[in-house]
């Protein structure tokens, strides 16, 4: 088959047609981008580029297929609102905490009025919307822009504090319903203000969804209702993925059948169980261990875990990355395994 562009790979893939190879792309990188150059998140959203440069040098550097939008710290955003954030330390692990410190009183309070303006006004996003802009001139006539923030969902449960919310859902369903309400509405307005600056593809990101963390049950409750709603509001994109972290393979069904056009999964779904799920509808992302061998392993056990995924996929819709966001200590030679499994596995 004819070599394709970056753009034409993807597309096929979602479009459930014959590509050239399996795509390659990371979740995000940001926080293996700010480790390589030993800058801290604050450092890069400060650049007058918002650190776009830096994001493209390395995704160019590794060839990925698409590209991060956004790279960086994907709760950034609730800053906005008060949640305080700590991001200053190379490489190290971030820390968005919750803001509310008596939800039955405070949450009734939110203004959803004010929502843009307040996010506009933010440090973080608006080095986030430089970002954007500027990965999209530097590299948006080649590759699609991926924006990966926060679901509504994991937003709320941030605010809170990930137990009180669990307990919220419980509680006082009616509580935690506002607030999620709420906070899909940030979600949205993020989403649309990377659109307006040259983003591609929006992608939800739900760790507190996992399936490590609440059952399927709450997971269709809960979940599933809110990312239909931001679907909705997020007509105008050309594409809707979401990512859940831990053992989620049970989410598969509900996300096909919510139109999510890929589910970008951990280490602990089964792939082929995943893709027979998805039913030629929902296109699978993933899912190599970022914890494991992709962080501590060598380059040629990286390279033979990539192309078990890739023979295992058999092209039923599979876009190989790390189950998640990269280790910050990752090895380069570990992550140019992974696109060199695409080409030697090609079709």
């Amino acid at each position: 088959m004819q070599t394709m562009t970056h753009k034409e790979r993807i597309e096929a893939v979602l479009a459930h047609s014959p590509a050239d190879r399996t795509p390659f792309c990371l979740v995000d990188g940001g926080a293996w981008i700010a480790k390589t150059e030993n800058m801290s998140y604050r450092q890069i959203y400060a650049m007058e580029d918002g650190g776009a440069s830096l994001i493209v040098k390395w995704t160019n550097e590794i060839d990925t297929d698409i590209v991060s939008a956004v790279s960086g710290v994907f709760t950034a955003c609730l800053n906005s609102f008060g949640c305080p954030i700590h991001i200053d330390e190379p490489g190290r692990p971030t820390d968005t905490g919750a803001v509310f410190t008596d939800p039955e009183t405070e949450i009734p309070k939110l203004d959803k009025t004010t929502i843009r303006e307040k996010l506009l006004a933010n440090f973080f996003v608006q080095g986030m919307i430089r970002q954007c802009r500027n990965v999209k001139r530097l590299v948006g006539h080649e590759k699609y822009l991926l924006g990966d923030i926060a679901g509504p969902f994991t937003m709320a449960a941030v605010m809170v504090g990930t137990q009180d919310f669990i307990m919220l859902l419980m509680d006082d369903p009616d509580l935690a319903e506002e607030l999620i309400d709420f906070t899909t509405c940030v979600s949205t307005e993020m989403f649309r203000l990377l659109l307006e600056n040259g983003c591609d593809i929006a992608m939800p990101a739900e760790p507190v969804a996992s399936g490590s963390l609440i059952s399927q049950r709450m997971f269709d409750q809960w979940v599933v209702p809110a990312l239909k709603n931001l679907k909705a509001n997020l007509s105008d994109y050309p594409h809707f993925f979401t990512h859940v972290c831990g053992a989620s393979g049970t989410r598969v069904k509900s996300l096909r059948d919510a139109g999510v056009e890929a589910f970008s999964g951990d280490y602990l779904v089964d792939l082929d169980t995943a893709l027979n799920e998805a039913e030629g509808e929902l296109v699978m992302m993933g899912n190599i261990n970022p914890a494991g061998v992709l962080l501590t392993g060598t380059s040629q056990e990286v390279y033979a875990e990539a192309c078990e995924r890739i023979k295992t996929a058999a092209g039923r819709g599979h876009i190989l990355s790390p189950g998640c966001d990269m280790g910050a200590a990752t090895p380069l030679e570990n992550v140019k395994a992974l696109l060199k499994a695409c080409k030697d596995l090609a079709f």
